[in-house]
């Protein structure tokens, strides 16, 4: 991808992410008690109020055999009944992860990937009928193929999900390797894994280098583990000519990653102090509860000093209980999640220290044929624009040779689109969602032109 392409996606990500109808965190409190907040679709949730700011609440429910705190937005309440007492009301499960931390700007629409075999889904198997079978995931490889919003992208992951329940698949590990991308793609893969992923499987991310968009791609995940070289932070925004984003576009993304570190249960002062040059220490009780403060000085432990932005490293993610553990290999992982007894889903193949299962090698695929069409793109472009010039004269049987071709160049493009729709956007500056509108038909319109018969 040209710099252009990269200039001009970092420009568009706060406008195409963040632009519509976010509240920003002008007036913030922390807040206390219990609430019964009933919902617009008539459902109920209770729990404590851990925190409102801007109308938004933030109650801590109980999920399963865990306390997960739940984001919920004005445009979602119907009735807030404040300081009902633990006689009155008991908190319930979290039923729909989907509603959780939801987003003012909602993930487009993904067509389904095709169900392998004949007839309804597949179910997840069942936990407990054997050892717990995982299966690895990367977001990221090597040779190139990282950049988040690029090869790194919220429709494969959804696509896969009908392939990982067809092998019994329990836990997913992402395996994620990523120097960071568009900012577009954040809020679709914190969509896809926290409302997708994290609702059908066990999910952990398993950090081997997550910089910038990859760290806040992360950031949804609860469960991480890292490498022992891994990285994990330095989530500055740039735009145009590299220079860091701010004011209201910085604002804007602050507030979007506030909501995704609730997502993941992560601390917002992290990923703050990932974004901007804003201080971090720590402390970790007796009992193991860690605390953050915005300065230097009073927390025992010192993440980060004012004139950095944070990254951390597996030493200082693990002290501060950031990562659950840290891992080389799938035997050190397996220790590290507590798995005595684990199966690990696919087919080993050179050069991989995991087997390589069915929605892997779909995102091999996916990343590969990214790749050849991102090379190949241009020439399909040439092409298609000089086949139709080309054939703007000459006698009938030249014109319809160019339309052939022509038609030819223009199904290579869409197809490529159809794999990865961002494509529209970094090689025709077009949103996906209007591609169709805006190139595909009047293409279309050029190419019948070509073959429409004179009047004698």
């Amino acid at each position: 991808m040209n710099i252009a392409i990269r200039r001009l996606v970092t420009g568009l990500a706060f406008s195409l992410v963040l632009g519509a109808g976010l509240m920003m965190p002008m007036a913030q409190a922390e807040a206390a008690g219990r609430a019964k907040v009933t919902l617009k679709d008539g459902s109920v949730v209770e729990g404590e109020i851990v925190r409102e700011a801007e109308g938004i609440i933030w109650l801590k429910v109980k999920s399963g055999k865990t306390d997960e705190t739940r984001m919920i937005a004005p445009t979602e309440v119907s009735k807030v009944e404040r300081d009902v007492t633990d006689a009155e009301t008991v908190a319930k499960p979290l039923d729909k992860p989907a509603e959780a931390a939801a987003s003012a700007t909602p993930a487009p629409a993904v067509a389904p990937a095709p169900t392998p075999g004949a007839g309804d889904e597949p179910k997840a198997r069942k936990p407990g009928s054997g050892a717990p079978r995982a299966a690895v995931l990367t977001l990221g490889e090597g040779d190139g193929k990282d950049m988040v919003g690029v090869y790194v992208m919220a429709k494969p992951l959804h696509d896969a999900i009908p392939l990982l329940k067809a092998e019994g698949v329990d836990i997913v590990v992402f395996r994620v390797n990523s120097g960071g991308g568009a900012l577009l793609e954040i809020q679709k893969l914190s969509d896809v894994i926290y409302n997708e992923y994290r609702k059908n499987f066990r999910t952990v991310a398993w950090v081997d280098w997550a910089i910038s968009a990859a760290a806040m791609t992360s950031h949804a995940m609860e469960e991480i583990y890292m490498t022992p070289e891994g990285a994990y932070g330095a989530c500055t925004g740039w735009s145009g000519e590299l220079v860091a984003v701010k004011d209201m576009d910085l604002e804007k993304i602050l507030f979007q990653m506030e909501k995704i570190s609730t997502r993941g249960n992560h601390d917002p002062k992290i990923m703050r102090a990932m974004q901007i040059m804003e201080p971090l220490s720590a402390t970790v009780s007796p009992q193991g509860e860690v605390t953050f403060y915005q300065d230097t000085t009073s927390g025992d432990i010192l993440l980060n000093p004012k004139d950095r932005v944070l990254t951390f490293n597996s030493q200082t993610a693990a002290k501060v209980k950031f990562s659950a553990g840290t891992a080389a290999t799938l035997d050190e992982l397996a220790k590290a999640m507590q798995l005595p007894e684990v199966e690990w889903v696919g087919v080993k193949k050179p050069g991989y220290i995991w087997p390589i299962c069915k929605a892997e090698q779909m995102q091999m695929d996916f990343r590969e044929k990214t790749a050849r069409d991102e090379q190949q793109f241009q020439e399909y472009v040439q092409i298609l624009n000089a086949a139709l010039q080309m054939g703007s004269s000459g006698s009938e049987e030249t014109k319809a040779k160019l339309a052939g071709k022509a038609r030819e160049m223009m199904n290579k493009i869409m197809a490529a689109i159809n794999n990865n729709p961002n494509m529209a956007l970094f090689q025709f500056n077009i949103m996906p969602e209007k591609f169709r509108e805006e190139w595909v038909e009047p293409t279309e319109k050029k190419i019948k032109e070509l073959t429409k018969k004179e009047k004698k």
